[in-house]
């Protein structure tokens, strides 16, 4: 009997019906309940075989259970959010999509960050499924050396070809462990897979090293003002994500976005 089945057993005793010469009859509630709990009581095995027998069922129905109690406690924060502006510094940051698109998502992420990696894959996903309506603005804060340096080529890749750093955006998160085991070896490498001198932006980044130094520590004075404590969090016209989630949230808080600016 599957797990599905047990559970509408019981259900059915709950409710008044007694098993009797193997066939099934009503009978009171009150006395049907109290059947259920004497043999409970005797055998509590029964239950928990059940349970054991089921147990990745019964873990799906948790999860599920916990998904949408986050789901709208996010929904909840986030119509105050909106409302609420949130004033973080964006001039010279890489920016994707459409200039003019209803949605700005405001990434805080570090390249060298696996749940940063994770959520950069469902953004870039939930680019394509809203096309022209949102656009990225990348901030970074880097919690390691490595990680600075690839967040200060990235930037002064930027400033040189806009195009070609994306490319170096999606290969400087696929090759993390490259970068962190062999830095500037593995940053000249992915600079020129992506199109660019490395030479030559390698020099731009040392020429640039006050103005990305500043840009960096202006992004962390933002994160820590939000109490954004480790990367990744976003900001979705206003609304904050916290962690790599699932793709349904962040087509909430985009649906929500949409819905708030049509309705101004």
């Amino acid at each position: 009997m599957s797990f599905f089945r047990h559970i509408c057993l019981m259900l059915f005793l709950l409710s008044g019906g007694v098993l009797v010469a193997g066939t099934a009859q009503a009978a009171p509630a009150s006395e049907a309940a109290a059947q259920l709990e004497a043999l409970l009581k005797a055998h509590p095995e029964l239950i928990l075989n059940v349970l054991e027998q089921h147990s990745e069922e019964l873990l799906d129905i948790v999860q599920k259970g916990s998904d949408k109690r986050r789901r709208s406690v996010l929904l909840r924060q986030w119509e105050s959010d909106i409302n609420e502006p949130k004033q973080v510094a964006v001039e010279g940051r890489p920016v994707g999509g459409a200039a003019d698109a209803p949605v700005t998502i405001i990434a805080f992420s570090d390249f060298l960050c696996t749940y940063c990696h994770q959520a950069a894959y469902t953004v870039g996903n939930l680019m394509k499924r809203y096309p022209g309506k949102v656009r990225l603005i990348f901030k970074q804060i880097p919690k390691t050396q490595a990680g600075r340096m690839a967040a200060e080529w990235f930037i002064a890749a930027y400033q040189t070809d806009k195009t070609k750093a994306w490319k170096m955006y999606a290969l400087l998160f696929d090759r993390q462990k490259q970068v962190e085991d062999n830095t500037l070896a593995a940053l000249r490498e992915i600079a020129a897979e992506a199109g660019f001198d490395a030479k030559a932006l390698e020099a731009s980044v040392k020429s640039k090293a006050k103005e990305l130094d500043a840009m960096l520590a202006a992004d962390a004075a933002d994160a820590n003002a939000l109490g954004f404590v480790g990367p990744p969090y976003f900001l979705v016209n206003n609304m904050v994500l916290r962690g790599a989630l699932p793709m349904e949230n962040f087509v909430d808080a985009v649906d929500m976005a949409l819905k708030h600016t049509a309705a101004k």
